[in-house]
């Protein structure tokens, strides 16, 4: 490979990656754009395209699957992180779900960083400029028509597309108290929504179909090592002014380098680059060019309990596996019809409030008000009409599966190196389910599932019990707090969704730019410095629209 040279340089061709990219090029087409992605270019593999093909990727060679390290809380058990390694990202391997936060959590990242475009009425624009939102009829001022991503429900993606639990669920969520809730992309999250999704037609839209990168140099296979700087004459800031790649080959930056690599990808990359504590990169050999202590820090991620439910007459074809499944229409999406978002009561969360306060482990004083709110979700559940291929479960229309995800989580992790080497995983701390905060929410959230399937009327019509796992018992509505925090220690799972690692406020300004260097920013979700609350590709391509936006405003004016 000659060497080659971009006026704006990314690395990491993932959904942010991709979308930033062809913005750029769009709206600067004499741009050279330079993207770089370290796993293949399969945008022509039938697998990425379905639902059914595509969860054969997870665990594949274009799945990251990072592990972490043993976890003190959830059983001394490791876990499996996947993270899409191929153009496009995660946004190839993950469910589809779509959806936005509750405009509280976007309110807060705004105060956090004192800068009032990050709240959740200054994104509006851009999470209307990423979607084509399935309901014409929908306000114009919270919803998209005319964007890359058509954004749609089960029913109205396929009018035969109509699961044989939707009814009785919403009947059992509603004996449980929940509210319907008909748009929560207006920022009010609470309630029983009709779950969205990026399936179109039965097809995955994947960032890299949905953007169009045809103008773009795309660069696959190519593993960047680490970000390089000089230091014009004259100037003590050093300025990002390429790429060095894994394998010894150098990229120019003309413009500035952007880096795209995702949470858990983007500290190592800015520690192998100089950027990050000073003792660790001196531990490595690694020469400091700014010392940033938050770099890896303020790991953010939902940990979530997946039960699995024995059904009551499977004969009557209730979930796929099933003999009487056999309607193709609907396996074109995600198998579910639900969200169910939540608060937990005050009188829950005061109690553990106090417990993390003693033990110091309140992020922020904006964390601990947010958490207090009405407006505030800290619970999502999900009744999916699969069994996920979890071992053990026949998929046979006898059983499904819920996840109950945390929303708001207050524990907090680290992202790390274990060698100077770019081929070697970084060391990931989770650190999942540390705050009594965190034990409180998840408990309170499986309660509320067991009670809506187990403890209603039309529940217990329908689901028989809970399949537990062997050896464990299963839990019941009557289970005390005690077993089912047992149960979430011992099974509990990331929802993958990592973020915070190059805090917005800590390691980059409002404008994505890093501090104590000059050419280098970062759009990905590792500059999250408060968690969001949903399933994160919608917020993260409102990102990079905004992103977009920002760097070719910076482009022309002078001194930037």
């Amino acid at each position: 490979m000659a060497q080659l040279t971009g006026d704006f340089v990314i690395v990491g061709g993932g959904l942010a990656g991709s979308a930033l990219a062809a913005r750029l090029k769009q709206r600067r087409p004499s741009s050279h754009v330079l993207l770089i992605e370290a796993g293949p270019d399969l945008t022509q593999d039938s697998r990425t395209k379905t639902f059914g093909a595509g969860l054969s990727l997870l665990g594949t060679s274009v799945d990251w699957a990072f592990t972490t390290t043993p976890q003190a809380n959830t059983s001394n058990r490791t876990h499996t992180v996947d993270a899409g390694k191929a153009l496009g990202g995660g946004s190839l391997i993950n469910y589809g779900g779509w959806g936005r936060a509750c405009s509280n959590d976007y309110d807060l990242w705004a105060a956090v960083v004192g800068d009032n475009s990050w709240n959740f009425v200054s994104m509006l624009p851009y999470f209307r400029k990423s979607e084509t939102y399935y309901d014409s009829k929908a306000d114009p001022k919270i919803h998209g028509f005319r964007g890359p991503i058509t954004v749609t429900s089960p029913t109205a993606c396929e009018p035969q597309r109509k699961y044989p639990l939707r009814d009785p669920l919403f009947s059992a969520w509603s004996e449980a108290g929940a509210k319907l809730n008909t748009d929560p992309g207006d920022g009010t999250l609470v309630g029983i929504s009709e779950s969205l999704e990026s399936w179109y037609k039965g097809q995955r839209q994947s960032a890299n179909r949905a953007y169009n990168l045809k103008d773009v140099q795309v660069l696959t296979n190519t593993l960047a090592h680490r970000i390089m700087f000089s230091r014009p004459s004259g100037e003590c800031v050093p300025r990002a002014t390429g790429v060095l790649l894994a394998n010894g080959k150098r990229i120019e930056a003309r413009s500035e380098v952007i880096i795209c690599a995702g949470a858990l990808k983007t500290p190592q990359l800015l520690i192998l680059s100089g950027i990050g504590p000073a003792s660790l990169l001196n531990r490595h050999g690694i020469e400091v060019v700014y010392d940033s202590p938050e770099v890896g820090a303020n790991l953010i991620d939902h940990y979530a309990h997946f039960q699995v439910w024995k059904l009551h007459d499977p004969e009557k074809g209730s979930t796929m596996g099933s003999k009487q499944f056999p309607d193709p229409h609907l396996a074109q999406g995600i198998p579910l019809d639900w969200a169910v978002n939540e608060n937990v009561p005050a009188t829950i969360l005061s109690k553990a409030i106090q417990q993390d306060e003693e033990e110091s482990k309140i992020p922020s004083k904006e964390v601990y008000d947010s958490l207090l709110d009405p407006n505030q979700c800290h619970t999502e559940a999900l009744v999916m009409y699969t069994t996920l291929g979890l071992p053990g479960i026949p998929q046979d229309g006898s059983y499904l599966t819920t996840s109950m995800m945390i929303l708001a989580p207050t524990s907090r992790g680290t992202v790390s190196i274990s060698s100077a080497e770019p081929t070697d995983n970084p060391v990931i701390d989770p650190n999942y389910y540390d705050t009594a905060i965190d034990r409180a929410v998840m408990i309170h959230g499986t309660r509320r599932v067991l009670q809506a399937l187990l403890g209603t009327a039309t529940g217990k019509e329908y689901f028989e019990c809970e399949a537990a796992p062997p050896g464990m018992t299963a839990l019941t509505p009557a289970s005390s707090d005690a077993e089912i925090d047992a149960r979430i220690r011992a099974t509990g799972a990331p929802h993958h969704h990592s973020a915070g690692t190059a805090a917005m406020g800590k390691v980059v300004d409002t404008r994505f730019s890093i501090y104590g260097v000059k050419g280098l920013r970062i759009v990905d979700n590792s500059i999250s410095p408060v968690p969001i609350g949903a399933h994160p590709q919608a917020t993260l391509y409102a990102i990079a629209e905004k992103a977009a936006d920002i760097i070719l405003e910076d482009a022309i004016r002078p001194g930037t």
